[in-house]
């Protein structure tokens, strides 16, 4: 069968992304641009676009442009066989990093500033309950997975409980355990509060994603507790997750004023 000029589009664009020339996030040279180069129509480019659209190779927004779409699986977080962890992320492993390594990804954190102990000011002073002048460990870092930006994390943990872990970066011992093996202090409950948003310029250069596309981001509380002591909030974290690489799931039961009023 003779080949069209669509197919020889298609069979270019596809190079590129397979190649690496276009990577995952990034946004494809418009319509004019492309005609221009490979001296076709305009509606022979959108023609081929849509055929890679519906190979899944990229995402096409209305009035936001064409991106290369990302091939891993999303990330499911609360009750999936993908990945195992039933409940919510920190309910079973304790580490998202570890989690994902069970499940043979590979993981890569990259500090975006080196870890520092700090005072903890008006803002996180509030978040964690304490005065503002108390000093907290703050890690402010990106989690890659399969080399794909996955999402934002701004930590603040009480000195007082984890301020030896600074500069230690590799993350080979999940916090959890550490906090438990070192400092006897036990991970008991955790809030989170999500909202989706559109994303800051900022964030938008760290997780390599357009303007258009939405992020999930989550403010998480974590308590710990000693023997015969009381429960202590001891980590405030801001996460800014990638929206298209993420599902979020959670269940519960009806209470029984819901069904007899």
């Amino acid at each position: 069968m003779k080949r069209t000029k669509i197919d020889e589009v298609v069979k270019i664009i596809q190079k590129r992304i397979l190649e690496g020339e276009y990577t995952v996030g990034q946004k494809l040279p418009s319509e004019r641009t492309l005609s221009e180069e490979l001296n076709v129509s305009r509606g022979t480019i959108r023609e081929a676009l849509q055929r890679l659209q519906l190979e899944r190779l990229i995402d096409i927004i209305p009035r936001g442009g064409v991106f290369v779409r990302s091939p891993i699986q999303k990330i499911v977080l609360g009750g999936s066989d993908f990945p195992k962890n039933v409940g919510p992320e920190l309910k079973k492993s304790g580490s998202f990093i570890h989690l994902m390594r069970k499940q043979g990804r590979e993981v890569i954190v990259r500090y975006l500033e080196p870890s520092k102990i700090i005072a903890a000011g008006n803002e996180i002073g509030k978040q964690l309950n304490i005065d503002k002048k108390e000093k907290v460990l703050r890690r402010y870092r990106v989690q890659l997975i399969d080399r794909v930006p996955y999402r934002i994390l701004d930590t603040y943990l009480l000195a007082s409980v984890a301020g030896e872990l600074v500069g230690h970066e590799d993350h080979k011992v999940p916090l959890f355990q550490w906090l438990y093996d070192e400092k006897k202090l036990r991970a008991s409950r955790v809030t989170e509060q999500l909202h989706c948003r559109m994303p800051t310029e900022k964030e938008t250069q760290i997780l390599n994603i357009p303007r258009t596309q939405p992020v999930v981001e989550m403010h998480r509380w974590i308590w710990g507790e000693k023997e015969d002591t009381e429960e202590v909030l001891f980590e405030y974290s801001k996460i800014v997750a990638n929206a298209l690489l993420h599902d979020f799931r959670y269940g519960y039961t009806i209470d029984e004023e819901a069904i007899r009023p």
